[in-house]
């Protein structure tokens, strides 16, 4: 496995974007070249956006992270205590830390970012079906290529619509 760290900007057709307060997104290189196939293959008014990849825990930032995501958990539990069992799943670190082969992507849409999750996580289920409805032929078109090209995409609804998925065909 080899990690290559991009920095933001367009890398052989695919968008890179890196979430805050990252400034790279660190990638398997073939899982790279398995997602720039996907972007090559969807419509053209269709672009792919790569948002996060590895990230090491340790450091400042890995511990940065840690906090962040510890907070998060319990603002998210106040927010909606009936989604309690979802914590894990969303504030976990998803294999971001194992290797650059667990990936968060989003997409544009006619030029235009589409932000299915306009609060992250945090974004009301009620909004998160609004932008399931809006925006659903290009999210399944884009689902259904990751599908196709051996990603799997995560259970969780709100992850989901992150885009968080896992590259397992080079495995």
């Amino acid at each position: 496995m080899t990690l290559l760290t991009l920095p933001r900007g367009k890398h052989a057709g695919l968008h890179i974007r890196p979430r805050w307060p990252s400034r790279h997104v660190r990638v398997d290189s073939q899982a790279l070249v398995t997602l720039q196939t996907v972007q090559a293959q969807l419509p053209p008014e269709i672009d792919l956006i790569l948002t996060r990849g590895f990230e090491a825990a340790p450091g400042g930032l890995g511990r940065a992270r840690v906090g962040f995501r510890a907070i998060g958990a319990r603002l998210f539990r106040w927010c909606y205590p009936r989604r309690a069992a979802e914590i894990g799943e969303i504030f976990g670190s998803n294999g971001h830390d194992v290797d650059g082969t667990h990936l968060d992507v989003s997409f544009r849409l006619h030029g235009r970012r589409v932000r299915l999750l306009p609060l992250g996580v945090f974004t009301p289920p009620r909004w998160q079906q609004h932008r399931r409805r809006r925006y659903g032929p290009a999210l399944e078109q884009v689902q259904a290529a990751l599908l196709t090209h051996g990603f799997r995409l995560h259970a969780n609804a709100t992850e989901s619509l992150q885009i968080h998925c896992d590259w397992k065909s080079g495995r």
